[in-house]
């Protein structure tokens, strides 16, 4: 049985297609496409141009799952259509005009998935925080016993960040500063009881680039999976001038972060610090898993 899960962020628009036979899950087909859809809103809505982009895309993965025969599809889409005002006009004309039904995952289901993604394979301690820095928010679990004591979500990513604070291509000091600020900020809102953990574990690709980066610039080595904190303030400074050079950096690990993935690792660098972690795990599963394993559970597989 072939599962299609298309995963619609603010930044990015991701197919996967999963196998499961014998009881075993097998990735066996991705294909992503950089639709940037934040940059298509206006007054709170996503404009007609993001609207005819979103449904191109999922039209050609629609083609793709036809030709592969898929036959269980789950699209769904996180902070890219939740936070904007036309939300159900969208999904009625994707509706209408492909066929597609698009799930809205509200910020504590999503939050939830993408915990379930990595709990019985990706934890190495039994307490942590689980963070999943998306394109436009930011999710947050506080775990112990592997059981989520503590959920909510920043309605800030690495993208709307870039948008809203950042000038040219990397944040300056102030914009920094100033990104920070909104990230201490949303968590102190979220009501957390202040506490201290060890490890932080990454979901997302925010966090599989950051570790891809430390990796190119031979701050740690490719088979490690924790960063220790302090090397995120090392590779910020690093990158802290706008120049070709630091440019380059980026563009040799992920060209089409190359604007989003410095406002990321302040998200992640500042959410560290805020809970005192010691080292961040990279986890190798995402929110996609996390809803593949829910509709598993739902057929009774």
């Amino acid at each position: 049985m072939l599962y299609g899960i298309v995963d619609i962020g603010s930044n990015t628009i991701r197919l996967k297609i999963y196998e499961y036979k014998n009881n075993k899950i097998k990735s066996v087909f991705s294909k992503k496409k950089t639709a940037g859809l934040i940059a298509y809103r206006d007054d709170g809505k996503l404009n007609d141009e993001g609207i005819n982009i979103l449904s191109d895309i999922l039209n050609k993965f629609n083609k793709i799952m036809d030709l592969l025969n898929v036959s269980k599809r789950y699209f769904f889409a996180t902070a890219s259509l939740r936070n904007i005002s036309n939300t159900y006009e969208i999904i009625g004309f994707i509706k209408e005009k492909r066929g597609i039904k698009i799930h809205i995952l509200d910020d504590e289901t999503e939050a939830q998935l993408s915990f379930n993604s990595v709990k019985d394979i990706g934890l190495g301690s039994d307490e942590g925080i689980l963070i999943d820095v998306g394109g436009g928010s930011c999710e947050i679990i506080i775990f112990e016993n592997k059981t989520p004591i503590g959920k909510g979500s920043l309605p800030i990513g690495s993208l709307s960040c870039y948008e809203d604070y950042v000038g040219v291509m990397f944040p300056n000091k102030k914009e920094s500063e100033n990104i920070e600020k909104r990230v201490i900020k949303e968590i102190e809102d979220l009501d957390f009881v202040k506490t201290h953990k060890k490890y932080l574990f990454g979901v997302g690709g925010t966090v599989r680039n950051l570790k891809k980066l430390l990796v190119h610039l031979n701050f740690i080595n490719e088979k490690e999976d924790t960063i220790p904190v302090y090397l995120l303030d090392d590779v910020l400074d690093e990158l802290k001038y706008n120049n070709k050079e630091n440019f380059n950096k980026i563009l040799k690990v992920k060209a089409e972060r190359i604007h989003t993935l410095v406002p990321g690792i302040i998200i992640i660098k500042t959410i560290a610090k805020y809970f005192h972690i010691e080292k961040i795990c990279v986890c190798k599963n995402s929110i996609r898993e996390g809803v593949l394993y829910s509709l598993l559970d739902a057929e009774g597989l």
